[in-house]
């Protein structure tokens, strides 16, 4: 039977998992990012773009975090360990692309054709909506993996 004194102390093991939240706040951010897409796919197939450099910053913000996190998160799973200095500047180059996304979308849902005439305006006007505020949970979670990298890495 092993000793009281063997036994890990609560904040030695809240110490542990907080080492480990940038891989949980990469996870998160991967999930946030795909679903952003997800459901930015239709409207911007659908409806003609005024500015196709929007269309070209969300895609790019957005599917590229998901494959740079599908890769830091594969690399982790792996065993392998990523510098401080890497790890913080794709956090941080995510959160300000996350948000860059964000509100493109979000501009451009304030600009959203209410003469259009379509069946699924309404349904194209809620996922533009909805996939600039999934974008912009993104970057809050970017910056929160700053923060915990910064502190525990």
């Amino acid at each position: 039977m092993p000793e009281e004194s063997e036994r890990p102390t609560f904040s030695a093991r809240c110490q542990k998992y907080l080492k480990e939240a940038p891989f949980f706040c990469k996870i998160i951010e991967l999930i946030l990012c795909v679903i952003s897409v997800g459901l930015i796919v239709n409207p911007f197939n659908e409806i003609p773009q005024e500015d196709i450099n929007h269309v070209a910053i969300v895609y790019v913000s957005l599917c590229g975090f998901i494959l740079i996190n599908a890769i830091i998160i594969l690399c982790h799973l792996l065993g392998d360990r990523m510098p401080k200095k890497t790890a913080m500047s794709f956090s941080v180059m995510g959160a300000i692309l996350c948000l860059a996304a964000g509100l493109v979308l979000i501009r451009d849902w304030t600009d959203f054709p209410n003469n259009m005439i379509s069946r699924y305006v309404e349904q194209y006007s809620d996922q533009m909506i909805s996939s600039g505020v999934f974008a912009i949970f993104a970057a809050i979670v970017f910056a929160i993996d700053t923060y915990f990298i910064n502190k525990y890495d």
